[in-house]
Parts: C-alpha cells; structure tokens; sequence
C-alpha cells in the first residue's frame, strides 16, 4: 500500500511539474514520466507512453462577429452599399452626386489606410463628374430654332422680310441636330440639383436612416457615435451657399445668362456686312450702283456671337463662394462643429460631478451651426 501510494505521489508531482512547464516554457511534456517531449512527438522516448495533443478552443461565433462590429468597419460597409447606389443611378447626375456627397462624408469615419484612400478617390472623381453633368444639357440651336435646316434671311439679299428654313440642308452651327451640347443656364443646374437632393432625401427616408445635420446614416452607426464623430460626419457635408446652391456659378451680368452677345464686327447689321459697290470678290450685287451685301465671317450670319466674358456658358464663379459651391465657416466653432463647454472647461466634471451642460462629454455642437461646420446667409 505504502509503495502504491508513493507511486501516485509521484505521479501527481511529475503532472504538476509538466502543467507548470507548459504554461511558463509552452513545453510539451509527458504526462506520466513528466519528461519533455519533441514538438509533433506522439510517443513519449522515456517511457513509450502515448502524448496527449493539446487541442485549441475555437473561437465563439459571437467574438467573430464581434470583431467586425467597430464603427470603421460599419462605415466602411456603408460606404461602400452608397457608392454603388450611385453607381445605379448614373443617368440621374443630381442624385448620384447627392450620394457621392453622403459616402464621402461618412468616410470620415473609416480609419485612412490603403482601402479608404482608393474608395476616396473614386468618391470624389465620380463626385465631380457628377457634378460636370449637372452643368451640360441639350439646348437648342439658336441659329435654325432647333429645325436642324438651314436658315436662310431672304431680307438680307432682297430686302423682304421672309426667313426660310431649307429642307436637305443642315444648319451650319448644330450640323443638323437640332441642338447643342451646351451648358445649361445658372438656374436650370440649380434646379437640377435640389431635384436630386430631394430625391436623395426621400430614398433615405424609405430606407429608414438616421439624418445628423446633412448626412444620412444607418441606424446602427448612428447609435454608436459620439460627439466627436458626429460633428466629424457632418462637417464632411458642408451647409450649400445660398446663392448657387453648390454649383458655384451665378448668372454673367454682361449677357445676362442668355450667353449671347451683339457681333463686334464692323458693318455687321444682322450677320450682314453692306459695303460700297466694286467691293470684295464673292459679294452679292442687288442693283447697279447700290450697295453690295456678304455675310459676316465672325457671327457666320447669326448677327451673334458667344459671350466674350462668360465664354458662352451664360454663368461665372460665385462671387459669395469663390467657386466652392459652400457657406462661409462658422465663425463661432471655426468650422470644426463643436464648442468646447464653458462650464467644465472641457474636462466633463463640475465640482466632482458630471457636467450637466455638457453631459460629461466635455464638448458640445455649435449652437450657431447646429454642428455643421457653416452657416448659410
């Protein structure tokens, strides 16, 4: 019995001594001579004794899920459903760029890696094409008034007053389209753009998401942000300027918006130049002795030519904006949405308790802005 008990002590001990091998040296020892065994071993050398292998926990369901639950994680995924969203709505430029607008501001809140530096990027190239699009429409032809035919003023050759449109002849300024690519006038982009905001607005409102400030974000991101990362997502989206509602364009004053302007040229009356008879070669005579009528190469006969100060587009920068399409930065939080409390000092406690101006965040959004980073006036 003594001996038998002498063997279980020291075996006890040899079991002991490899458990504490193990988790100081990560050590594979026997559990019955307590000798070490080679990595891979599966036979002890000392004893011939079979070695247990160590099996590994797998890891819980949840901690995995877990992992992918951070809010950058969470942004990300939402970033990227929106940009292809926009991607979707290609041939509406207004509202995909309502949306490029949105992801590029939730991306604020992806940390910046190699990943979120490409998804920015393609954010703000499709951003600005977009953006392009807004600006440029079909707008007829002012010269055959969207016929495609050729006009003819016969009062520019006999003095009647009979304008003809030639049938199988193309009007020499569309090539016989009718219209032209043009940019469309200051007030018609700006429609263009509220329609697609509203139409961004509504499709987010179906999708039941959360709007901080301009942004529109999930419910499950919006419930994890602080402070901090809300006034970070919605200075992302600036407040529009109020005069050309992110287009940065205003209407030219020298033309008026209609981008056309009198022909400078000299002697030109309605795209005709009169000159004294003998005149130049080619010129058309209408009586003896009278004067002799061409058609003027600068206007090619349209007694008009595009604006010389808006070069045709019938708009120039915004002079509130400078071209940014953006209110001014809010004066009181210098843009950055957020104020920090007067009360606490930003420290979030007032005489050993919680700061109830702040609520203990030691901040809080710009009542100016709302924590939008700028004001519309």
């Amino acid at each position: 019995m003594k001996q038998r008990h002498k063997e279980r002590k020291k075996i006890l001990v040899f079991a002991l001594a490899a458990l504490l091998c193990t988790l100081v040296h990560a050590l594979t020892i026997c559990g019955k001579c307590g000798h070490e065994v080679k990595d891979d071993a599966a036979i002890c050398a000392h004893c011939k004794a079979a070695v247990a292998k160590e099996v590994k926990a797998a890891e819980p369901e949840s901690m995995v899920a877990a992992a992918g639950d951070t809010i950058g994680e969470i942004a990300a995924a939402f970033v990227e459903k929106q940009y292809k969203l926009a991607e979707q709505h290609a041939e509406h430029p207004g509202l995909a760029f309502a949306i490029y607008q949105n992801a590029f501001a939730v991306l604020r809140l992806v940390p910046s890696d190699e990943r979120s530096m490409r998804i920015g990027k393609a954010l703000v190239l499709n951003m600005n094409k977009s953006r392009q699009e807004l600006m440029f429409g079909n707008v007829p032809c002012r010269m055959c008034q969207g016929t495609g035919k050729l006009k003819v003023d016969l009062g520019k050759v006999d003095g009647s007053k009979n304008i003809k449109f030639v049938d199988g002849m193309k009007c020499k300024r569309c090539g016989g389209l009718g219209y032209r690519r043009e940019y469309l006038s200051v007030d018609r982009i700006k429609m263009n753009v509220l329609k697609g905001r509203q139409s961004f607005e509504q499709m987010c409102m179906v999708a039941g998401e959360v709007k901080q400030g301009r942004v529109y974000l999930s419910e499950e991101l919006v419930g994890k942000l602080d402070i901090e990362q809300r006034a970070l997502v919605m200075t992302g989206l600036p407040v529009p300027c109020k005069e050309c509602q992110h287009t940065g364009l205003q209407i030219c004053r020298s033309c008026k918006g209609l981008k056309w302007e009198r022909c400078p040229a000299d002697n030109c009356k309605g795209g005709v130049i009169e000159r004294p008879a003998g005149g130049l070669r080619g010129t058309v005579k209408k009586r003896l002795n009278d004067p002799l009528v061409e058609i003027c190469g600068r206007c090619e006969g349209s007694g008009e030519i595009p604006c010389r100060i808006c070069q045709g587009k019938g708009s120039v920068i915004c002079v509130k904006c400078g071209g940014t399409g953006e209110a001014p930065p809010c004066a009181r939080c210098s843009g950055i949405g957020l104020v920090t409390c007067t009360r606490c000092g930003g420290t979030g406690k007032y005489r050993d308790e919680i700061c109830s101006k702040c609520a203990g965040e030691g901040k809080f959004l710009c009542t100016s802005c709302k924590g939008e980073g700028s004001v519309s006036k």
